[in-house]
């Protein structure tokens, strides 16, 4: 998204919980001229604890139960890396990742959520399934569905309102499947629920003997086996599987982070939600440490801090003073009690039966709409504020080159100025070899500004593999949106470092560039590779007979056209960037190594465009297999919903060149353009079946044999399809 003004202030957001899904929202419907957020998220996927009891008893399926934060985020005009935070340098104001550079902030707010904590039991690391991360425990239920034998036995560690519902919504959605299952929920505490009034711990207690869930009081465990965990008592329980529902532990990351934190490693927060020892600083939900009053770690008190979390992030960013947030001392709690009923708890009042589950479904239903039923199109930006000073006009030619601190600076931060220094690369091709050159040029199609310079340097160095040229070294050019000089330097650091990760791995390294201001974000790469004339590869020199091979699925431009709408589930968007990610370096060694006669990578053309060069320079024609041709998930419904690249009607004129084309999805497919796609080869129709193999043992799990070249035919019929 280009901003409708310069981007002075950068907001970051660690987590996807329920406080930080409020605040996009709230962003995106009134966006703040000006300020850019950014949404760090291990998974794209984030569950509503709400309605986990739900969906354990079948009540919900799980997209039902989840907000797609790619797709809020894209409606929000936030961005969205996907990646887990490793942790904070408060200092520098950066969070840190592994695997790529720290991303700076003006202002953090964390919303990771927490886990059962389990270091003084032995054996639960290796044997128990935390109900935290809640991702990573529906995972396993799917397993369970279709492993847990009748008669299992199976143990929730932890009596309160997340262990109750746990033990009754698993034991009866196991009955609905007609599986008897012995569950036993274990408590070190006298009674269930603590925290909740004599009447409501009496109702769910009722519930548990009535579902024929074994309630084991005073009882601490010490040991988790693979099949049973010990108490202190020197007690043995059979359980096949015990899952923890115990407390809250904070992630270790944020326990080290330099923040203050609470005894458990929980961020401190004050009556703004802010941290005391950090003012730039945020936390809400699981996360925060409410200083004024202790607050249990509830869903409730995360999703009633969005509001307030957003109005302060707003504030703080404008520099305008920031409002307290006041919890309730009384808050209304719905339970499950997994037969089509709930208990109400409000302080010492106390109510059950099947209308409290309506009452709970119709608030939780109602709460996930907000996220899950979006308008059609986010808001348009609002106006830059009118402070009676005109924007200043931008200058062209080498006065819209970023300012040289900002450059030395990323520059440094890359380790890379030591190459700086000379106004010009100078290369010296190896002795015999050819030195191959290409250049391409993209403007941003992802949020990430990594991942976006990640991509486009593998997709630039492709034309190199696919002519058998062993990568050597880049130039590169850079063009910024215009910016603070604070968000300029994070996002040139950020693309240049993905553009250092692709080279990295290719052993190729960053001679030089150039930077600009421009009106989007936007990457050019000049690529240098050298190769043997013996070893070259060509569009031509495929011969009839030979079977055509390709390495990597279609259907890129149709899902990151799709996905700048919010149409595409994330799913599929994480498919279709796992593909871009994917070099193709190792398959052109495979194709090489099987005397690959013609190659070229398909790209912008898309794989009709592509091929039909491939046919023209080699004088042949192409018998192409269409039930054969690899799609990306989710590529082929997108086309069959009318999402398409911008580019895919231009190459729909390709058309013209294949006899009997129809306008069926299989064959619009043919046109979609891709973004550091695979290679197309002509290898010995002998030789094709191994090559196929070796291509998905080295990781191209998509590999396969398309078609086969013929003897050349009338130009109109170029390409055959069978």
């Amino acid at each position: 998204m280009t901003p409708s003004v310069p981007v002075a202030r950068d907001i970051v957001l660690i987590g996807g919980g329920h406080a930080h899904v409020d605040v996009i929202k709230r962003f995106g419907m009134r966006p703040e001229p000006g300020v850019r957020l950014t949404l760090i998220a291990r998974d794209s996927l984030t569950p509503y604890s709400g309605m986990i009891p739900g969906l354990l008893r079948g009540v919900y399926n799980a997209e039902q139960c989840h907000i797609d934060l790619g797709r809020i985020a894209r409606w929000a005009g936030v961005g969205l890396i996907r990646a887990a935070a490793t942790g904070i340098d408060p200092v520098a104001q950066a969070v840190l990742f592994a695997g790529r550079p720290p991303l700076s902030y003006d202002l953090l707010s964390i919303d990771v959520g927490s886990t059962p904590p389990a270091s003084d039991i032995i054996g639960a690391e290796d044997f128990a399934l935390p109900i935290k991360p809640l991702d990573r425990f529906l995972a396993r239920l799917q397993d369970m569905d279709a492993t847990l034998p009748n008669g299992a036995a199976l143990a929730v560690i932890g009596a309160g309102a997340g262990g109750v519902e746990t033990a009754l919504g698993l034991k009866r959605r196991f009955e609905r499947q007609g599986k008897t299952i012995a569950m036993t929920l274990v408590s070190g505490d006298d009674a269930i629920l603590p925290g909740h009034s004599a009447p409501v711990r009496r109702r769910m207690a009722r519930a548990l003997r009535d579902a024929g869930v074994t309630v084991l009081h005073r009882s601490r465990c010490v040991e988790i086996a693979a099949d049973c965990l010990t108490l202190a008592t020197g007690e043995v329980i059979e359980s096949v599987l015990t899952i923890l529902t115990t407390g809250a532990a904070a992630p270790g990351w944020l326990q080290a982070s330099g923040l203050a934190v609470d005894a458990a490693g929980f961020v401190k927060v004050n009556r703004y939600l802010q941290s005391p020892s950090h003012p730039e600083v945020f936390a809400a939900g699981d996360s925060a440490a409410f200083q004024p009053r202790p607050l249990p770690k509830s869903g409730v008190y995360a999703v009633r801090q969005g509001p307030p979390l957003a109005g302060n992030l707003r504030r703080a960013a404008l520099d305008e003073p920031l409002e307290p947030w006041r919890p309730q001392h009384e808050t209304l709690s719905l339970m499950s009690t997994g037969d089509g009923g709930a208990i109400v708890s409000y302080g010492q009042f106390a109510a059950s039966g099947r209308f409290a589950w309506t009452w709970k479904d119709w608030i939780d239903r109602r709460w996930m709409a907000k996220y899950q039923d979006l308008p059609p199109m986010r808001p348009a930006p609002p106006p830059a504020p009118d402070d009676g000073a005109p924007e200043p006009m931008r200058c062209g030619g080498c006065g819209a080159k970023i300012a040289s601190p900002i450059l030395r600076r990323a520059l440094d931060r890359l380790g890379l100025s030591a190459q700086a220094g000379d106004d010009a690369a100078i290369l010296t091709p190896p002795p015999g070899k050819l030195l191959i050159q290409t250049v391409d040029q993209f403007r941003s199609f992802i949020d990430d500004a990594y991942l976006f310079g990640e991509i486009a340097t593998l997709h630039a160095l492709s034309d190199l593999y696919a002519m058998g040229a062993q990568p050597d070294s880049a130039l590169a050019t850079v063009i910024l949106p215009h910016a603070g000089p604070g968000p300029t330097e994070r996002d040139l650091t950020q693309i240049l470092a993905g553009v250092l990760a692709a080279l990295g791995e290719a052993n190729a390294t960053l001679v030089g560039g150039h930077t600009g201001e421009g009106g989007e974000l936007a990457l050019g790469l000049s690529v240098n590779g050298y190769a043997d004339r013996a070893g070259l590869l060509a569009k031509g020199g495929a011969r009839p007979g030979d079977a055509l091979v390709l390495t990597k699925p279609l259907g890129i431009g149709a899902l990151m056209a799709g996905d700048m709408r919010g149409l595409i589930a994330t799913a599929d968007v994480e498919g279709a960037i796992a593909c871009m990610r994917q070099s193709n370096a190792a398959a052109a060694r495979v194709l090489l190594a099987a005397g690959a006669r013609a190659a070229t990578d398909v790209t912008g053309f898309g794989l009709a465009g592509h091929l039909i060069e491939m046919a023209d320079a080699s004088g042949t024609s192409v018998a192409l297999d269409r039930a054969a041709l690899p799609a990306l998930p989710g590529a082929l419904a997108a086309i069959e919903r009318g999402i398409e690249s911008t580019m895919t009607p231009a190459n729909a004129a390709f058309a013209a060149r294949i006899e009997a084309a129809s306008d069926g999805p299989a064959d619009r497919l043919l046109y979609d353009p891709q973004t550091s796609g695979g290679l197309l080869a002509a290898v010995p129709a002998d030789v094709a079946d191994d090559t196929v193999r070796a291509l998905k043992a080295t990781g191209y799990g998509a590999a396969v044999q398309i078609g086969s070249f013929e003897p050349p035919r009338a130009r109109q019929s170029t390409i055959r399809i069978v």
